[in-house]
């Protein structure tokens, strides 16, 4: 079973607006960006939480939430 999505409860800063978010949300699809997302992954460090984003176009993207920054539980959703 592969990833569908993952929810990540965290207190961060959005750069291009200064918006402040309560959670980021990954999912299998078109995403906010236009570009479609053909699979998650999810890792556990000692740093924190990593979500790898990989885009029918090739595109690789790793977002990374520290510790200190998760405010609840990491919700992963299999499909």
């Amino acid at each position: 079973m592969s990833i569908i999505r993952v929810r990540v409860p965290s207190e961060w800063r959005d750069k291009c607006y200064g918006k402040m978010h309560d959670h980021a949300e990954f999912q299998l699809g078109v995403g906010p960006c236009g570009k479609t997302v053909e699979a998650l992954d999810v890792h556990f460090h000692m740093h924190g939480v990593e979500i790898v984003q990989v885009c029918t176009c090739t595109e690789r993207k790793v977002f990374v939430y520290p510790w200190h920054t998760i405010t609840g539980r990491v919700e992963v959703t299999h499909g």
